[in-house]
């Protein structure tokens, strides 16, 4: 979930094809809302897309478990999502995450993008 630039290059030109599972359990420790949550499945792929450009497609899947605004009884939300990501060495790029250190991780990313998909509210009915 963590690779240098230099890895990276000698995918140019095929893809880098990845899989596993993450835990947040931590994550999820500082978030009140979230009862608990599953590990987070992830897949993707990476292409170079430019000199210092890597463009990251990613499918992530995982349950949380959150309280129901009028019983707090515990209500199970499948997060289902599709996510692509470019990185790069320039730093005024809005349209991609900067590359510090010559490293992509993902780890963060995949949180942030879970803690979107949250719902402010969530009922049983």
């Amino acid at each position: 979930m963590k690779w240098s630039m230099q890895q990276l290059y000698r995918y140019i030109n095929e893809p880098l094809e990845f899989e596993g599972k993450v835990d947040y359990t931590e994550y999820v420790k500082n978030c009140g809302d979230i009862i608990r949550m599953d590990e987070v499945e992830y897949s993707g792929k990476c292409s170079v897309i430019g000199t210092d450009r890597f463009l990251f497609e990613l499918s992530i899947k995982t349950t949380m478990y959150l309280e129901d605004c009028w019983t707090l009884e515990e209500v199970p939300f499948e997060v289902d999502l599709e996510v692509d990501e470019i990185f790069c060495k320039d730093i005024d790029d809005e349209d991609a995450r900067y590359i510090e250190k010559n490293t992509v991780d993902l780890y963060d990313i995949i949180w942030e993008n879970v803690l979107l998909e949250k719902p402010i509210r969530i009922t049983k009915q």
